[in-house]
């Protein structure tokens, strides 16, 4: 998936860097909270009563949608700059069209998991 989006140079807090770098924090992020949101999910077939789990499950749902929004924002911030560079020329439509794609994939991600 990231693979498609290579090559894209973005400017995020100041720092000049590739975008697939600059979500590498936020998509460990979100995997942890996956896993550990799958351990709860487990625990809580056995026990679905068990008030500290159901806790831990919310607090996990809300930390997923919380990094996916971060993710959506920096691919929006990096779809911004993207379009001054096809503007420009200095981006091709190729990979412009990558990063809409993923702005749409992650978008549509964030809408499930709020449902």
């Amino acid at each position: 998936m990231a693979s498609r989006i290579k090559g894209i140079t973005v400017e995020i807090g100041g720092d000049t860097t590739g975008l697939e770098k600059a979500l590498k924090n936020v998509n460990s992020t979100i995997k942890s909270t996956q896993s550990e949101l799958k351990d709860v999910e487990r625990l809580l077939k056995l026990d679905p009563s068990n008030t500290e789990l159901l806790t831990q499950k919310q607090k996990l749902l809300k930390d997923a949608i919380s990094s996916t929004s971060e993710k959506l924002e920096t691919r929006k911030e990096a779809q911004k700059q993207a379009k001054e560079q096809l503007e420009n020329g200095e981006l091709g439509q190729d990979k412009y069209d990558a990063l809409q794609r993923e702005i749409i994939e992650t978008d549509d991600f964030e809408e499930t998991e709020q449902a």
